[in-house]
């Protein structure tokens, strides 16, 4: 767990780290009924934001037209005490519409960190497809690094149950 803060908050730099790699995210929106909707998607950090290009039919999309808010969570799977919990507000920045500019260049880039040669030729076969660029910027950001409990969860003093 290097580099963990005492309370196990992940640092700046670690958290960039993290949010970098191939890791999927799981883009929670809220759906029209008021429950949660929950997805796994591809995401590219730019160190303040999260850009996502998603299925412009998508139920996701639906739910980001009518409600902005979102959550996402990004965990190390080999080593899922590393982790980040993103509640923030998605904009729609462009689409619907097929891969092309800044979206077909984002995607390209995931697609390669993501799935390799077999994503950028996925790419490049459906990019006529219909999607959008969506750009998530947090609103709260909760790290931890450590398999400690936060301290919140602590008894007051030691030896109390």
């Amino acid at each position: 767990m290097s580099g963990a803060t005492a309370s196990g908050a992940l640092t700046p730099e670690e958290l960039d780290v993290l949010l970098r790699r191939p890791l999927l995210a799981r883009l929670a929106t809220v759906g029209a009924d008021g429950f949660p909707s929950i997805a796994p998607v591809w995401h590219e950090w730019d160190g303040a934001a999260l850009w996502l290009v998603l299925r412009a039919a998508g139920r996701l999309v639906e739910d980001i037209g009518r409600d902005d808010r979102v959550g996402l969570s990004v965990v190390d799977d080999a080593d899922p005490d590393r982790r980040v919990q993103i509640r923030g507000r998605a904009t729609i920045v462009e689409g619907p519409g097929p891969l092309r500019g800044r979206m077909l260049e984002l995607t390209r880039r995931m697609a390669e960190r993501y799935e390799g040669a077999a994503g950028l030729e996925y790419t490049e076969r459906s990019a006529a497809w219909a999607r959008v660029l969506v750009r998530v910027d947090p609103v709260q950001l909760v790290t931890w690094g450590s398999p400690d409990w936060h301290d919140r969860y602590k008894p007051a003093t030691e030896g109390t149950p």
